[in-house]
């Protein structure tokens, strides 16, 4: 009962640990580093991979009960055997324990926190307090088992058996460079999302896949059915393995759509040169005066959005771990900088979805709900839900006056903490901040007021919402709308 008392709470507070996290996804840049193995053997991931192999690396702890059921499997004892250094000499292994708290009496399996001998049949390096790595390849859970092909670029390719592993590392994807001119298309990265008649920015991210610097390639988008969206002519100059993201310009789509990405100029390699992706048209229409809420469930830390304009920049949005307090509603108001076409995007860190309950809705210049755009309230298992929407009109009162042929100027709009309040009256005697509903929030009595007529107020004890501030003079009154968020 020890060994098990022991793991469970080191499951535990490793995943509190890694909850903010997010791991590296397919295609990524493997990071490099350096670490001695417990023979006193030092190791360089980026020598291995410049001298042409390729790299397992399989993080453990030793109280991992699957981590010990696939270590005891011989999977890698039998890849390491027949293509490491005793076989065809094109693979290394590399067990990393990646649990700094664990000892190396739990390595030998000799201690408290351990299913066994770790060491024991294992000929390939073993590298004791491998935190540091684990960290940097921002993993979220044990055993997780990369393989890194020579051109740097790392896959997870899981407790998979021995003919998947062998498969992918023979595969052309994991070749090293062998041919003087080979262009590859790593992955698309552009927009993937759309709305009617707007231009959707279209990008790639190239590497040199060949032997000599590459300084020119020719790419075309096309449609499911061929229709060319557009041609781009590239040039640069990348060395063997280098990576650049090529924009290559936008295209316009009439409906949701599978599309193409090819390099089309002469390649020595034919079958790196392509990618496809899926452009969804969305068809919600709104204004630009938004409204997120959010009722989180026992993890409220496990929860994140993000609204994105067409660019895939993140306009506004909420990290995990900013909820705190579980089975509590959260409310933002969010003013987009501009009608256009825009996406957001929902996330559960675990995966599981969670018992939460999720609303974005769109509301006119007299602040009535005018659409509905996306709604969420299940416990299923998702990790991402997203949903776009074209704005079509901007509340222009929501930075402008309200009732006034003066305007007072708040920046910021929405705010947090203060605002600044500018071109207000000299001559104000009375300034105010009510809700919505018309109740008094705050007040200032005759308030001293810079020759510039700009003022910065304290709203921090404002809830998220829209408020109505206004400045009294004896012969005119000033208002603004304040979103709080």
């Amino acid at each position: 009962m020890k060994l098990f008392k022991t793991v469970i709470t080191c499951v535990f507070a490793s995943f509190l640990s890694f909850q903010v996290q997010a791991q590296l996804p397919d295609g990524a840049l493997a990071p490099d580093w350096t670490a001695t193995d417990i023979e006193g053997v030092e190791h360089n991931l980026y020598s291995y991979l410049d001298s042409g192999y390729a790299v397992i690396l399989d993080f453990t702890a030793t109280w991992c009960g699957p981590c010990w059921t696939y270590h005891n499997s011989g999977i890698f004892e039998e890849i390491y055997n027949n293509y490491g250094p005793n076989g065809t000499n094109e693979v290394r292994i590399f067990f990393i324990e990646s649990d700094d708290n664990t000892t190396d009496d739990d390595l030998h399996g000799i201690g408290a926190s351990t299913w066994g001998d770790w060491t024991e049949g294992v000929e390939y390096p073993i590298i004791d307090n491998g935190g540091f790595i684990f960290s940097d390849y921002q993993n979220t859970y044990y055993p997780t088992i990369y393989t890194i092909c020579p051109n740097r670029l790392l896959n997870q390719i899981g407790q998979a058996s021995y003919d998947i592993h062998v498969n992918y590392l023979q595969s052309l994807d994991c070749a090293a460079a062998s041919m003087p001119s080979d262009a590859s298309i790593i992955s698309y990265t552009g927009s993937t999302r759309s709305c009617p008649g707007e231009p959707s920015p279209l990008s790639v991210r190239l590497m040199n896949n060949g032997t000599e610097p590459m300084t020119s390639c020719t790419f075309e988008a096309t449609t499911l059915f061929g229709a060319e969206l557009l041609t781009y002519e590239w040039t640069g100059n990348l060395d063997t393995y280098e990576i650049e993201e090529v924009q290559l310009g936008d295209a316009i789509f009439a409906t949701t759509s599978i599309f193409f990405v090819d390099i089309i100029s002469e390649d020595g390699n034919t079958e790196n040169n392509s990618v496809s992706a899926t452009m969804n048209l969305s068809s919600q229409t709104a204004t630009s005066l938004i409204r997120v809420q959010l009722t989180t469930d026992e993890t409220p830390g496990d929860n994140s959005w993000s609204i994105t304009d067409a660019s895939g920049v993140e306009v506004e949005g909420v990290a995990f771990g900013d909820m705190t307090e579980a089975n509590s509603e959260y409310t933002w108001w969010v003013s987009l900088p501009a009608t256009g076409c825009y996406g957001f995007d929902l996330y559960d860190l675990s995966g599981n979805g969670g018992n939460i309950a999720c609303d974005l809705s769109t509301f006119n210049d007299d602040l009535q709900n005018i659409n509905t755009i996306f709604t969420a309230s299940n416990s299923g298992a998702w990790s991402n839900l997203n949903k776009g929407f074209l704005v079509n009109s901007v509340n222009t009162d929501v930075m402008e006056f309200d009732g006034s042929s003066e305007p007072i100027l708040l920046h910021p709009n929405p705010a947090t903490n203060s605002v600044v309040l500018n071109a207000l009256n000299p001559a104000c005697h009375l300034l105010q901040i009510h809700h919505m509903s018309g109740a008094l929030a705050k007040e200032w009595v005759s308030p001293s007021l810079p020759v510039s007529g700009s003022l910065n107020i304290d709203i921090q004890d404002l809830a998220p919402g829209i408020y109505v501030v206004s400045g009294h003079s004896k012969t005119s009154k000033q208002s603004a709308r304040l979103i709080v968020r």
